[in-house]
């Protein structure tokens, strides 16, 4: 073999090994999602933080004030839907079709937009195990539940349109701000809310969203309180507070029995498109200075 070919040779082999070390490094930065493998110029992996994020969608900016759902002209990577079960885990720069299960703590889903196909029950939900922020996503489409389910989630800056289902179902410790749900698609023959708060009703906030179900058939409530169990007056309130709250026979609904002991209602403007009246709940439930968009109060319940 002459001395050329034999460098030649040593060349190919150490390329080789690159290649191998470089897709190793990827398998490790996967690890504990179902995420596919893709093509090296669409995602980039940050090996020390466990994320997934689209290269096309370039790298995280702050939206602009007043901005819901994903930022406008941002270019997002398809996927199919995913199971997280890393802690830590960041999801920024997806369409992902179908839905979100988050298995793990502290995971992050932002700048994506959720498409629902009728094949999961939510486009987001969390596990026994699973906690999750979700920022400047959109969701919409087919969701036989709801849009989020599930305990220990949070969102700001999201946007809720054109789903099936209800669109979100807050559990303990959940919270939701500065958003817009409506425009609700719901099949004939159910009933969908907007917002529901279930589980135990413990610690669940509602803030600065704007939130309309709409009315007609198959329209819930903007705000619907039906937990499966009662938490006490020391478990964390629900807070309902500087919204702008439409729709539905009953806007904002308490049902009876099973209702939440710490309930608090203040500072929302309603639409006067309710079917019956802008709120029915408990007579132990705390209301202040809500009023109707054009300052207005609003009637006994």
């Amino acid at each position: 073999m002459s001395t050329a070919t034999g460098r030649a040779n040593a060349r190919a082999w150490l390329g080789f090994a690159t290649c191998v070390v470089a897709v190793a490094g990827v398998v490790i930065a996967t690890d504990g999602t179902t995420f596919p493998a893709l093509d090296p110029p669409t995602v980039a992996l940050a090996p020390a933080a466990a994320a997934l994020e689209c290269a096309a969608a370039g790298p995280y900016e702050a939206p602009e004030r007043g901005s819901v759902g994903v930022p406008a002209g941002l270019r997002l990577c398809p996927t199919a839907a995913r199971t997280i079960t890393s802690s830590g885990v960041v999801l920024d720069g997806w369409e992902i079709r179908g839905g979100v299960v988050v298995d793990a703590p502290e995971v992050v889903v932002r700048r994506s937009r959720i498409v629902g196909d009728g094949t999961q029950p939510f486009g987001i939900v969390t596990t026994a195990r699973g906690s999750v922020r979700i920022e400047d996503v959109t969701l919409t489409g087919d969701f036989p539940e709801a849009a989020i389910g599930g305990d220990r989630w949070s969102g700001e800056r999201l946007e809720i349109t054109g789903v099936t289902g209800d669109g979100a179902r807050l559990g303990e410790s959940s919270r939701l701000r500065n958003s817009t749900v409506h425009d609700f698609v719901t099949s004939p023959g159910r009933e969908a809310s907007a917002l529901v708060v279930r589980g135990n009703g413990r610690d669940v906030l509602v803030e600065d969203n704007e939130v309309d179900v709409g009315s007609g058939p198959g329209r819930g409530s903007a705000v619907l309180l039906d937990p499966e169990r009662t938490a006490g007056r020391d478990d964390g309130p629900i807070v309902i507070r500087g919204n702008v709250l439409g729709g539905g026979r009953y806007t904002v609904r308490e049902d009876e029995p099973g209702s939440p002991s710490d309930v608090r209602i203040s500072g929302n403007r309603f639409r006067r498109d309710a079917e019956e009246a802008p709120v029915r709940v408990s007579r132990r439930a705390v209301l202040e200075d809500n009023s109707y968009l054009d300052g207005a109060g609003l009637p006994d319940w």
